[in-house]
């Protein structure tokens, strides 16, 4: 049976941001079924009791019948333990997100190949996970946990990066495909991450990395916009692409989602948008770009 049989198909989507909030719910319930806006996704570590919002802040939300689809950051997935074998994690962080998940009743919920914590301290940031044997084990048994502790599928999403901290001994197409068989989890692909890295690395070209994933794993698909010619303000380091969230989506990372589209079925599709938001009617053109290449790609298949 394919991977992706399991789930629904829930369309395209947008980030639940609290400066949006109100636009948004409006746009939907003034849409209604034509709105493009089909689920909303949230960060949940924004949305847990201490340090973040309670749920009852988009109980409107869930009133509403809209589905929401948590996204984490703080995960930590590439954390090993201290004790080899066992999974590595934040009881309190675990236990808060369970109490969540109650509320939401999420299809699956996903986080990024990354390190958020080491020796317990949280670093506040996405650090690249080596891309070693070693590391696919720990991720491997971290994901395994995952599932075991909320009894919902979960989806690893291929972050950018700009440097590696040690010598990788795999490709991150081979990384990648390693904890998908290894976990036997589902992916969400952020396609403008695969833009990023192929320029900023010069390791693939995007067509060749897409087709060389488990294409029957990728469930979910980010699609976001990128800085080009980025300089440094301290170092004066000079990066060819920044991965921001915040600027509008290029041509070439529209593209790689067609090309995606073209090859196999998506279940959910994430406009993500985090800062530097233009007025609301910008994110419907954005959203509406999305939504005629899903339907051209519909027709074809």
């Amino acid at each position: 049976m394919s991977y992706k049989s399991q789930f629904k198909n829930y369309g395209l989507g947008l980030g639940l941001r609290r400066s949006l909030k109100e636009k948004t719910l409006n746009y939907i319930q003034e849409k209604a079924d034509d709105s493009h806006i089909k689920w909303l996704e949230i960060v949940p570590e924004n949305h847990i009791v201490r340090g973040g919002i309670h749920k009852k802040s988009f109980q409107d939300v869930l009133d509403s019948g809209i589905q929401l689809i948590p996204h984490g950051v703080n995960l930590s997935i590439a954390t090993a333990s201290d004790t080899a074998g066992k999974a590595s994690f934040d009881r309190f962080l675990i236990d808060e997100l369970k109490e969540l998940f109650q509320a939401v009743k999420p299809p699956w919920f996903s986080d990024h190949i990354s390190c958020t914590r080491i020796n317990g301290f949280y670093l506040q940031d996405l650090i690249p996970s080596p891309r070693t044997q070693e590391a696919v084990d720990v991720i491997t048994t971290n994901i395994k946990f995952l599932e075991d502790e909320f009894q919902l599928p979960f989806l690893i999403e291929n972050p950018s990066f700009y440097t590696t901290l040690i010598e990788p001994e795999m490709s991150e197409l081979d990384f990648i495909n390693q904890i998908l068989n290894k976990a036997d989890c589902g992916m969400l692909l952020d396609v403008n991450n695969v833009y990023v890295n192929s320029i900023n690395h010069n390791d693939y070209q995007p067509a060749d990395f897409i087709r060389g994933l488990d294409l029957d794993r990728v469930v979910q698909v980010h699609i976001a916009g990128h800085l080009e010619d980025y300089t440094a303000w301290l170092t004066g380091e000079k990066l060819k692409v920044l991965d921001t969230h915040g600027e509008n989506i290029r041509k070439e990372v529209f593209d790689i989602l067609e090309d995606l589209l073209s090859l196999t079925e998506i279940k959910a599709i994430l406009l993500e948008r985090d800062s530097n938001f233009p007025d609301f009617d910008g994110m419907i053109e954005e959203l509406d770009e999305i939504a005629k290449i899903m339907e051209r790609e519909k027709c074809h298949s």
